[in-house]
């Protein structure tokens, strides 16, 4: 699914999450830089009907404009009280990071047709000593 430019509109501020809850971000506590760093973001529908929710990401590691994380899958129409999962990725970069994921609905009965920032959460991802990483790896091994 490619992803192209989306209105959405901001009601009010983030972090509420009035109709969805980002109830979880799994990602490795640490990676190392240049890895592809896999993520995967839970949003509940906490309307009473289905609506459709919207993912979107990106790292904060003081570099302006914040890059994104890539999601190939961005949204789903997801039934009420239910969750839905995304998947995505991003490349570690030199420096330890902070994930920022935040959820977006889209009411199709609505008032308008746009999306609505809802909810948002954030994790560290640590940068991995390399040297410490080939350490372990030798370890094992040699084990073998």
């Amino acid at each position: 699914m490619e992803q192209q430019q989306i209105a959405v509109k901001v009601l009010r501020q983030t972090g509420a999450g009035y109709y969805t809850e980002i109830t979880a971000i799994e990602a490795p506590a640490s990676a190392i830089a240049g890895s592809l760093v896999q993520i995967k973001v839970t949003i509940k529908n906490k309307y009473s009907s289905v609506i459709s929710i919207m993912v979107a990401g990106a790292l904060e590691y003081g570099v302006s404009p914040r890059p994104a994380i890539s999601f190939p899958n961005y949204w789903a129409n997801v039934e009420a009280g239910a969750s839905h999962s995304f998947n995505g990725s991003f490349n570690m970069p030199s420096h330890s990071v902070t994930i920022y994921a935040f959820s977006y609905y889209y009411y199709y009965y609505g008032f308008d047709s746009s999306w609505h920032t809802d909810d948002e959460r954030t994790k560290n991802v640590s940068l991995s000593e390399l040297q410490t990483q080939f350490q372990s790896l030798s370890a094992s091994y040699a084990k073998v």
